[in-house]
């Protein structure tokens, strides 16, 4: 989710959803309208669209998964249907989808582990403590921007980030200035950005012990589905 406009959702879930993919079958799934989507360009096979209104690619071991089409009022697409039981959905929810959830938040968001995305600045800060007063349980942040906080940051910071950060819930995703320019694409994350996707996802779920490759098989005869971002 994203703590405020801008704040880089679409980066942090890609890198989550590849850490995440390192040892289990994961699907990414993005519910932006397509003009406003931050992966567009990220598969780098395109396999077409679905009856379901959802566009699929892959991306190495990952299911990227795209609206084709924008949501008439009102509507909010299910998940595509899956046969792997053993597979994690992570949900790419930008500003517009975050703000959505925390007015209804659905099943999207309920028992879910739920990322957080800020920036390390002081409208950023202020507008995610907002964020993180509307939600329940325990998230993760991932505080993009320098490893050491500025002061004027840490003074902006409201009780629930202040206790997040006090019990190693924030995970810093360095910036990149390539991705900012040229934003997300086919080719690999760097290495900085990926390894806090694996941080990341390391917290959401720590028991993702690799899976031998003949129980992945078996798994694709059942269906069902597990919820992270």
């Amino acid at each position: 989710m994203a703590g405020h406009a801008g704040a880089g959702a679409s980066t942090v879930a890609l890198a989550v959803a590849e850490g995440l993919a390192e040892a289990r079958r994961v699907q990414l799934i993005d519910y932006a309208e397509p003009v406003r989507s931050g992966l567009t360009a990220a598969s780098t096979i395109e396999l077409g669209t679905d009856g379901g209104g959802w566009r699929h690619g892959r991306r190495g071991r990952l299911d990227v998964v795209r609206l084709a089409r924008r949501p008439g009022e009102g509507e909010s697409l299910p998940p595509p249907e899956t046969d792997d039981t053993g597979r994690l959905l992570v949900v790419d929810a930008g500003w517009s989808l975050t703000t959505a959830l925390l007015d209804a938040p659905g099943p999207l968001i309920r028992d879910a582990n739920v990322v957080v995305v800020t920036r390390v600045t002081v409208p950023a800060v202020r507008q995610t403590e907002h964020v993180l007063a509307a939600l329940d349980g325990e998230p993760v942040i991932a505080a993009v921007g320098p490893a050491r906080w500025p002061r004027t940051v840490q003074a902006s910071c409201g009780p629930r980030l202040r206790e997040l950060r006090s019990r190693g819930r924030v995970v810093r995703v360095p910036v990149d200035r390539r991705l900012e320019t040229d934003g997300l694409a086919g080719d690999r994350l760097p290495k900085p950005v990926a390894a806090a996707g694996r941080s990341l996802a390391a917290l959401l779920v720590p028991a993702a012990d690799p899976q031998p490759r003949h129980r992945r098989r078996a798994a694709q005869s059942r269906t069902g589905w597990q919820a992270s971002r």
